[in-house]
């Protein structure tokens, strides 16, 4: 089960499908049970030292010294907490599952532990490494994961927690079940740092509005500081309910629904620093939107009825109550703009990233006046409006560039409406300081360069392009012109070349820019710098031999 040496597992990334972690078979032909596992990261005797058979050997990597190697498990286990859960409405619990057995197939960071004997007295002595702490449900249940989470915490000894607790069944397994899981959190609350409860459940909130209400009242004020909180369920909405605050059917319990009075969830929730909210929320005066760095404001459409939204007056009252935000991402409906524009813009010295993607555009009008952002770089994200011909940059857009520090830009466009993206509007209007821009949903086809364009971007080293129709020539053009150092490409779809044969147009593009990558991960391009993103190989000619035996080896699974 345990390797003498410290090795790297060459195979850890193939995307093959990986054992169930509830039977899983072991290269010595054993069956590893849960509570086997559990009992093995306890055991100190699980584990030959790393010198057994040559005294005189000690791997590379153990050379380094404690604190690097510590960081090095940080990274492995922020990969391996990065992964991504299938989660989509259309996939099933099933699917869910699928997901969550091979995430735990090779569990972090007890695969650490049982590398060598020296890497498991590093991580078995740093109670940092044990505070994450994730329940998903699994086969209706999360027995196995409440099992592994408090088998970690007394490794973790005095430190604060993490708590990631992830549903997608429907409430229909036993009521002990659910009773386990909300006595698990009502134990760990005290002490948590961060809380994220997040519902992927298609049409039940009940199990995750329950959590909700048994951990939020049992956390420590001051010791809570990072709060997610994620609803991705089907709403339907009465258009009956008064609903002046605009929150009717998309509220987080009350106080009164929590057992504690308003005076205790207030001191609760006031210390938080990260707030991000989807689909549940707070009421618009709770001082949980005060003092805050980061801020989330997110809704999933629902299937039928009204939409959330919050009145500019109040959108101004949080704004001001967080001079310290450095992260705003939003997509809520704001209404009521009457008055707003004699008032001064709120002035937000420290934001650093602001992302429209999914708020309607008609809502820009309102949102964009409101801000005042300082001299710090600051990172935008916005869409394009919805119609055919859409100018690259709208009034509220172009006036918030010219009074904010943009150095890294993400333009999404409407696909529906076929929008041809304005190389000329893109080099005469944009920022003159960019150094990453990302063009999503946008037709690269048509551009006649100017002589003035051609010290425009001094700056720009990142270009990211995603599901993107691109003219060959017409895209090498503009490169030509931009001092692009890297490109990211992510489903393009290559004209002015044969087709189905992406090779040339690779080659082309790749003899002019240092750094060609082609993503593979579907995450948004504003995450296409963390250390978890996947990239694919440059595409094989149609008809080389390398093609031929991977589609050979594809066809055969």
């Amino acid at each position: 089960m345990h390797s003498n040496t410290c090795f790297a597992d060459d195979n850890s990334e193939t995307g093959g499908e990986r054992s169930d972690p509830t039977n899983s078979d072991t290269d010595d032909g054993t069956t590893v049970r849960p509570e086997t596992a559990i009992a093995t990261i306890q055991s100190p005797n699980t584990i030959s030292p790393c010198n057994e058979r040559d005294p005189a050997f000690v791997p590379p990597i153990n050379t380094l010294p404690t604190e690097v190697l510590l960081l090095i498990f940080e990274y492995c286990h922020y990969l391996w907490r990065s992964t991504s859960i299938k989660k989509e409405r259309e996939d099933s619990p099933a699917v869910w599952d699928r997901s969550v057995r091979s995430l735990m197939s090779l569990p972090c960071p007890e695969a650490l532990s049982h590398v060598c004997s020296m890497w498991r007295e590093i991580i078995l002595s740093t109670p940092t490494i044990w505070v994450f702490l994730d329940l998903y449900t699994l086969c209706q249940s999360s027995q196995t994961f409440i099992e592994r989470s408090s088998a970690f915490i007394p490794r973790t000894q005095n430190q604060d927690l993490v708590l990631r607790v992830r549903l997608r069944h429907e409430e229909d397994g036993s009521p002990s079940a659910a009773d386990s899981l909300k006595e698990f959190c009502s134990s760990t609350a005290p002490r948590l740092r961060s809380l994220l409860v997040d519902n992927h459940a298609a049409n039940d909130t009940t199990l995750f509005t329950s959590l909700i209400q048994t951990a939020l009242p049992k956390a420590t004020p001051g010791t809570l500081l990072n709060l997610f909180i994620k609803d991705y369920g089907a709403r339907t909405n009465s258009s009956q309910e008064d609903n002046t605050e605009g929150l009717a059917g998309w509220e987080l319990p009350t106080a009164e629904l929590c057992g504690i009075s308003q005076e205790a969830l207030d001191s609760i929730v006031r210390p938080i620093k990260s707030l991000r909210l989807s689909g549940q929320f707070f009421p618009w005066t709770s001082p949980a939107y005060h003092g805050l760095v980061e801020l989330h404001l997110l809704f999933i459409r629902p299937a039928r009825g009204r939409r959330p939204f919050i009145q500019g007056h109040r959108l101004r009252d949080l704004l001001l109550a967080s001079p310290e935000l450095r992260i705003l991402h939003i997509n809520l409906n704001v209404t009521g703009e009457d008055g707003l524009l004699d008032l001064p813009p709120v002035p937000l010295n420290h934001l650093e990233e602001l992302s429209l993607r999914g708020m309607s555009r008609g809502v820009y009008d309102v949102v964009l006046p409101l801000l005042a952002p300082g001299n710090k770089p600051l990172q935008f994200t916005y869409q394009t409006q919805q119609m055919e011909n859409a100018p690259l940059y709208c009034p509220a857009v172009f006036s918030f560039l010219q009074r904010a520090n943009v150095t890294s830009l993400y333009i999404i466009g409407r696909w529906s409406f076929g929008q041809q993206l304005s190389i000329d509007e893109l080099l005469t209007s944009s920022p003159t300081n960019l150094q990453t821009l990302g063009l999503e949903r946008l037709s690269i086809l048509e551009f006649t360069p100017q002589a003035e364009q051609t010290e425009k971007f001094s700056q720009l080293s990142h270009l990211y392009i995603r599901k993107c129709a691109i003219d060959v020539d017409v895209f090498k053009q503009l490169l030509e012109l931009l001092p692009v150092q890297v490109l990211k490409l992510h489903r393009p779809e290559f004209r002015g070349r044969l087709k189905g044969d992406d090779v040339e147009a690779n080659r082309e593009i790749a003899s002019m820019i240092p750094i060609v990558k082609r993503v593979r991960s579907s995450r948004d391009m504003e995450l296409w710098d963390s250390w978890e993103v996947e990239y694919e190989d440059p595409p094989e000619p149609m008809h080389s031999p390398n093609s031929w035996r991977n589609r050979v080896w594809s066809w055969l699974g």
